[in-house]
């Protein structure tokens, strides 16, 4: 049984979504059992700076901003959608950036009602959907948008993220967030393999925004293949594909 991880692929108004379409035909001819997307497929920018009497929300931006993440997964899935008898199954972890528009909600309740987390259509494309810092556990393996630890409950962090996960949660756990591709193992005392994994993500090669622009040269872009799930939280192989790769052209 194979699985595929998807790391935030921030789908916004203003940059092109063609990367989903080569996604979706390496989906198609791979065939993975499970996907699961680790968060962050909507972008949101329009409620990114959310504050009563700003134009932090506007109507019209919000619809843009739905538009983008609908289209992004029209084009995920028309590859796939080709494929006789395939239907993978699909996990959707929501992250920070679909959580803003809970967060305008809850600041402004007048929005309920309004606005919310059915617009982006994720349960109608299909996503079993787990809630912004909750998890799934998934043939051994536990996937969030990202974990926290310690009474205060801050997100895990560090350039060797992968390490603290393994350490600080004492099983197999992967997380998106911090965009940076990272990975590292253990083995418990009973002998059982044990891995943390930071995923990078899967946005535009372009995307870039004022709270990004002095870490962004960091990140890793590309999806991540992890191979013959052995049920107990480990597996035969892992592969970290490139997202360049995936929107090369082959030769004629």
């Amino acid at each position: 049984m194979n699985l595929l991880i998807i790391g935030d692929p921030h789908a916004h108004p203003d940059y092109s979504n063609i990367r989903f379409t080569a996604l979706g035909k390496f989906i198609a001819k791979e065939k993975p059992d499970i996907i699961v997307c680790i968060g962050d497929m909507a972008d949101m920018p329009s409620l990114s700076s959310y504050d009563r009497g700003t134009k932090g929300f506007e109507g019209r931006r919000y619809k843009k901003d739905v538009a983008a993440v609908i289209d992004a997964q029209e084009k995920l899935f028309a590859p796939i959608k080709k494929v006789k008898g395939y239907k993978p199954k699909l996990h959707m972890c929501l992250g920070n950036h679909e959580d803003r528009i809970d967060r305008a909600v809850n600041s402004t309740p007048e929005l309920d009602g309004a606005i919310g987390i059915p617009d982006l259509k994720y349960e109608e494309f299909g996503w079993e959907v787990t809630p912004f810092k909750k998890c799934v556990t998934i043939k051994g393996i536990t996937f969030s948008h990202y974990f926290t630890s310690g009474v205060a409950g801050r997100p895990v962090s560090s350039v060797h993220i992968g390490h603290a996960l393994v350490t600080k949660l004492h099983c197999s756990a992967v997380q998106g967030h911090s965009h940076l591709y990272n990975h590292a193992e253990q083995t418990r005392p009973d002998g059982q393999k044990i891995f943390g994994l930071s995923v990078g993500c899967y946005s535009h090669p372009q995307y870039s925004e004022t709270w990004c622009r002095d870490t962004e040269y960091q990140w890793w872009r590309g999806v991540i293949m992890l191979e013959g799930l052995d049920g107990e939280g480990y597996y035969n192989g892992i592969r970290a594909i490139t997202q360049r790769s995936l929107q090369k052209k082959p030769p004629k």
